[in-house]
């Protein structure tokens, strides 16, 4: 089931994308024959107004038909006749209703969930099997002392735990109902890291929510933040400086890290960091993508007229192909990091 919540997840963003692109087309006097959700052999159609709107057997993605564009139409609301720059708002529209989709998916969050802003050194889960279960530490206990040595938070505990080995005798201090108790024992170890001591406690974290203007503006200064990291990413990739095979995740990557984040309650947080990626992946300037048709929009107001049907046919070709070896090397990846057990997000 969460994996299918995590498709659906998907699905969304990209109707979001292609509806970005028909509100501005319909409002710049470009005509929508038909928007479709899915594709393959139509399941159900209703037209409203001058647009059929449909719902497709595949559910993996959607489009924007515009008169025009690749159908031979001709007339004063196709978007071939509208000026260059009603066609470029067209295209951005886009990836500009990604953004604004991870803007309100953040805004969401800070309104309904938080933000984590804080860390008390006070135990909130005591982990099955650990020290802390074995010696008797409870949830409500305030971490005071480790072998004797005041703490003051919880990075002070992680701290003088983290210089200790996995083995070793240690004595916690905690407060309980006014009272101060020791319990002593051995650190055990962490499962994915064995040289990791460990003492088997969860702190209680201090969210805070906000109103919808500060969370607007929290929800923006991280959309720009993020934005700003993947375009270095991105950078590293071209460069060769990160592995394209590591650090590349396809559909078969994100439909399994979203279902994990659909069961650890991270997945909003997920579907704008998708979103965010879905908007600078269609940036790139390779046709059908958005970026290739900005690229010959600008190169139509360089030469002074447009170029050539045939030319662009074969390029949009060309990228095509580029777009779906991209997909099949990703596919590749995802497959073989199944059976090899590593993860699909690298540490």
């Amino acid at each position: 089931m969460t994996v299918v919540v995590a498709l659906l997840g998907l699905i969304f963003l990209i109707v979001v994308h292609e509806l970005g692109h028909m509100l501005t087309a319909k409002a710049l006097g470009v005509r929508v024959p038909e928007f479709g959700v899915g594709f393959g052999p139509p399941l159900f159609k209703k037209k409203i107004g001058t647009t059929i709107y449909s719902f497709r057997i595949i559910l993996l993605g959607g489009f924007a038909k515009m008169a025009g564009m690749g159908d031979g139409a001709e007339g004063p609301d196709t978007y071939p006749a509208k000026a260059p720059w009603r066609r470029a708002l067209i295209i951005l529209a886009g990836p500009f209703a990604n953004v604004l989709a991870a803007v309100a998916i953040l805004a969401g969050v800070l309104m309904i969930s938080g933000a984590i802003t804080g860390v008390k050194p006070v135990v909130d889960q005591v982990e099955p099997g650990s020290l802390a279960q074995q010696v008797g530490i409870q949830p409500g206990d305030r971490l005071v002392a480790i072998d004797g040595k005041r703490i003051e938070s919880w990075d002070g505990f992680t701290r003088e735990v983290s210089e200790r080995r996995p083995g070793e005798e240690i004595s916690v201090t905690v407060e309980r109902g006014g009272s101060e108790r020791v319990f002593s024992g051995e650190l055990g170890a962490d499962p994915e890291n064995p040289d990791r001591a460990l003492v088997g406690v969860r702190p209680v974290v201090v969210r805070t929510t906000y109103g919808p203007l500060e969370a607007v503006g929290q929800a923006t200064r991280q959309v720009v933040r993020v934005t700003g990291a993947l375009g270095a990413f991105v950078g590293q990739l071209i460069t060769g400086e990160r592995s394209f095979y590591n650090n590349v995740t396809g559909p078969v990557g994100i439909a399994s890290v979203g279902s994990t984040s659909v069961e650890q309650g991270f997945f909003p947080q997920l579907l704008a960091l998708i979103s965010l990626n879905l908007a600078l992946f269609n940036l790139l300037p390779i046709l059908p993508l958005d970026g290739g048709h900005l690229f010959f929009i600008a190169a139509e107001k360089v030469l002074g007229r447009p170029v050539r049907q045939e030319t662009m046919g074969k390029i949009a070709a060309l990228g095509l192909a580029l777009v779906l070896m991209l997909f099949l090397f990703a596919t590749y990846a995802d497959l073989s990091k199944i059976f090899t057990g590593q993860p699909f997000i690298p540490e």
